[in-house]
């Protein structure tokens, strides 16, 4: 049973640095990805933040959940802001962030009915 909970613990680290790793990419890339459809570029960061807050919550599950969530609404907004900072051909976009923050916010709602389905 040990052996078992290291190996999943393991893969849930991989997923959730895969994950960091593909949105910090995606964020600070020099140039804004094509657009496949109106608001794509939306969908797209409300998909990377919920995978990323959902890997993140369990590769950290003993991390206090007001602290962890704080962290991920706070990060939501910051990557963008930095973003439009740091990178010259992109900009900062509230929209954007408000995206990264529902994703967040689906993130936190599918990890608390998934903790209500076990309980019962």
């Amino acid at each position: 049973m040990e052996e078992t909970n290291k190996v999943w613990r393991s893969i849930c680290w991989l997923l959730f640095l895969g994950c960091l790793s593909a949105v910090l990419y995606g964020i600070f890339r020099p140039t804004p990805p094509e657009m496949i459809f109106e608001n794509s570029d939306k969908v797209g960061h409300l998909l990377a933040f919920f995978l990323l807050s959902v890997t993140a919550r369990l590769a950290m599950p003993y991390m206090p959940w007001y602290w962890f969530w704080t962290i991920f609404v706070e990060l939501a907004f910051l990557l963008e802001y930095l973003q439009g900072l740091w990178m010259p051909l992109r900009q900062f976009s509230l929209q954007d962030s408000y995206a990264n923050l529902c994703g967040v916010a689906i993130g936190w709602a599918f990890l608390a009915l998934i903790g209500l389905c076990r309980n019962r």
